[in-house]
């Protein structure tokens, strides 16, 4: 394409979102609202997997051990589970071991108060076993449960069955902000269809004189990019601008802060740009491929 006749999509563009201005402002404000909404759905998504990513490199099993279990039968039996199949660790922890580890982790001042070390421990002593990954620890604990001195196994289940709704509630926003890019594409695809009716009178003078249904198409691609663009701009900055801030909130409590660990600002700033602009563009012009086609008569 010569730059002339690139130069003359551009203007004829402008020409279009000048004249069209209140429908391009609409067109502008509805995808900003839908792209704000799908904006939302991508933060939760990225903090989700990565949720996901955490909780999947840190499930572990503790191994409750049998009273009758000696520290060197306990010493043995650890070093036998690391020898297992898909065990990344395996570590014994004594019952005064974990009355530390309990008031470490523990801030229940009325519970850590009765915890005491010695013959009034009642805490068991017991293995921590990490698998190499979340979707082999039921075979872990199959494999853990049969061995001699093993009382029985805790939190297994219960953190593959958090891992599992986390994953769920993520497909399940992935699916909400698919819908809503396909709703912003017809958004705008229904807005420039406004303008092009009005503009009908033209594209027909344009045919007439034998331009190309590709020349003809050019200035409608560049408008509904334009109004992709715009409207991605403003959910951006609002939505950064208010991560920024509930981040700043959540890291400045320390309590908070061991409960939710948010994706970085910077991290967060890369998705959404990428997402919301990438998707912002390509909506308005895949919305103007739906509105143009059907007055072109392709």
């Amino acid at each position: 394409m010569k730059i002339d006749t690139l130069r003359r999509h551009f203007r004829e563009a402008y020409r279009g979102i000048v004249k069209n201005s209140w429908m391009s402002f609409a067109a502008v404000g509805a995808v900003a609202v839908t792209l704000m909404i799908f904006g939302v759905f991508v933060i939760f998504a990225v903090n989700l997997g990565s949720i996901t990513d955490e909780v999947g490199d840190n499930v572990s099993m503790n191994v409750v051990l049998k009273e009758e279990v000696t520290k060197e039968q306990a010493t043995a039996l650890t070093t036998k589970i690391k020898g297992l199949p898909n065990v990344n660790e395996a570590r014994f922890i004594s019952k005064d071991e974990g009355v530390d580890e309990v008031k470490k982790n523990l801030k229940d001042a009325d519970f850590t108060r009765v915890l005491q070390k010695g013959e009034n421990n009642f805490l068991p002593n017991l293995i921590k076993v990490t698998p190499k990954n979340v979707s082999v620890s039921k075979q872990v604990e199959d494999a853990v449960k049969g061995l001699e001195g093993v009382e029985g196994v805790k939190n297994s289940s219960t953190a593959k069955e958090l891992l599992d709704s986390v994953l769920l509630f993520k497909n399940i926003i992935l699916v909400f902000g698919v819908a809503l890019a396909v709703l912003a594409a017809f958004l705008i695809s229904n807005t420039i269809k406004l303008t092009i009716i009005a503009r009908r009178r033209e594209i027909e003078v344009q045919r007439l004189v034998g331009a190309s249904n590709w020349f003809i198409r050019w200035p409608f691609f560049i408008e509904g990019g334009f109004i992709g663009f715009v409207g991605s701009v403003l959910p951006i900055g609002v939505l950064l601008l208010v991560y920024q801030g509930f981040v700043k909130m959540i890291s400045g409590g320390s309590k908070n802060a061991n409960l939710l660990q948010m994706v970085g600002f910077g991290d967060m700033a890369m998705y959404l740009t990428g997402s919301i602009l990438g998707i912002g563009i390509f909506i308005g012009v895949f919305g103007s491929v739906l509105s143009i086609r059907r007055f072109l008569k392709i």
